[in-house]
């Protein structure tokens, strides 16, 4: 991502103020809390990840989502579509995969380095192929993960230095893997129960990694804690891993963190953290600074029968949260890199499975819905409040060819 600050939230600014989450000073040891089986939100379930998401490449703007019948997970199948820079058409690139995509699909991407996806298993794929390309698809190489990728949109990272990262199995079995040539040869960085033994995990109260950033000189792993108000981001250093001191303030810190999704920017990292509390989920992005200061955003509240649909990264270093009612409303909201204030956008329409920003244009917002096997796609312009439809995609599906 660009450095480059976002302005197109203050064009759909709404007036409804949110209250400022406060960046706490406090050390590592403040961290605490207390245990986790004496507090209410530890029996919370963890925070789904949804897949469909957007990232951009040096080639172009990449999307995954579902599509097919998504009541059926054999024949629900993740598509992958690509518009290169300037363009303003999509295209479905997922035949480069190869294999069945019932699993979903994990991308990422860092700066000039190729383009990345893993397959995620499903049914009778029990490991995760990798595809790359630095071309926009037109040539694609070919890698493996003999374990499955997690399910996370942040399972998979790569570094402007070519490492890539990948995270794979769950719970307290899950692992963190590094590429050491290409994408078929890994070691094991770390693990969950690694994490979990050291001081910074025994603060957090590991309950399950979550995402992995690759930083040119070390990585980043992400995790939920079981401790409230304890963010689980564990940075390497000389081959130790110590947990961030990125503190929460007033009521977030009564609540149970976990690390969403994590993405490197030119000047340090963006991240993404869902707080489950006894009245619903907060969603609070930050961001670091060469300086290693963190700046914390205001809580995007989702009440009880709200749910992310989807999240990713926005203009500039911002990012985007589409969540979604009970009735299937969509609300879609925006933060930039001050962490002054989230911005609620017009709804996109109903179905939307995510958005994608313009690489050439902040102001430009791309909506993708799905029926079936047909994804259109709307457009929102600067200072619109009006999604208005164009390109229409009909994808050939095999039903039941997974099963």
């Amino acid at each position: 991502m660009t450095r480059a600050r976002s302005r197109l939230g203050r064009k759909w600014r709404a007036k409804a103020v949110v209250p400022l989450v406060l960046l706490a000073s406090v050390g590592i040891g403040a961290l605490g809390g207390a245990p986790a089986g004496g507090d209410p939100t530890s029996r919370l379930p963890a925070i789904p990840t949804p897949l469909a998401t957007s990232i951009r490449s040096g080639a172009g703007t990449w999307v995954t989502l579902p599509m097919g019948n998504l009541r059926q997970p054999l024949n629900t199948f993740w598509q992958l579509f690509f518009q290169p820079t300037g363009a303003t058409s999509w295209s479905d690139k997922v035949e480069a995969t190869a294999v069945a995509t019932n699993g979903g699909l994990v991308l990422a991407s860092a700066g000039d380095q190729p383009f990345v996806v893993g397959v995620r298993p499903a049914h009778l794929l029990h490991f995760s192929p990798l595809i790359s390309t630095d071309d926009g698809g037109h040539s694609w190489s070919d890698g493996l993960l003999k374990e499955g990728l997690a399910a996370s949109p942040g399972a998979l990272s790569t570094a402007p230095n070519g490492q890539t990262l990948a995270l794979v199995g769950n719970g307290l079995g899950a692992q963190v893997l590094a590429s050491t040539g290409g994408l078929s040869k890994w070691r094991t960085l770390t693990t969950s129960r690694h994490l979990a033994s050291g001081s910074g995990g025994k603060v957090c109260g590991v309950t399950a990694l979550t995402a992995v950033v690759s930083l040119a000189s070390s990585a980043i792993v992400g995790a939920g804690c079981s401790r409230p108000g304890v963010v689980g981001m564990f940075a390497e250093q000389a081959g130790s891993w110590h947990l961030e001191p990125l503190a929460l303030a007033g009521s977030l810190r009564q609540g149970r963190v976990q690390v969403l999704t994590m993405e490197q920017t030119t000047d340090g990292l963006a991240a993404l953290l869902g707080i489950s509390e006894k009245a619903g989920t907060a969603i609070v992005a930050a961001w670091t600074t060469n300086n290693s200061r963190w700046i914390v955003s205001p809580a995007l509240t989702l009440g009880l029968h709200q749910h992310l649909v989807s999240f990713g990264p926005a203009s500039g270093s911002g990012l985007f949260v589409i969540s979604a009612t009970l009735s299937g409303s969509r609300q879609l909201a925006v933060v930039d890199d001050s962490g002054a204030t989230w911005d609620q956008l017009p709804p996109p329409p109903s179905n939307t499975a995510t958005v994608a920003f313009s690489s050439t244009s902040p102001s430009m917002i791309d909506a993708f819905t799905v029926h079936n096997s047909t994804m259109t796609v709307w457009a929102l312009d600067s200072g619109s409040r009006n999604w208005v439809k164009g390109q229409v995609v009909q994808v050939a599906i095999e039903f039941g060819s997974s099963g």
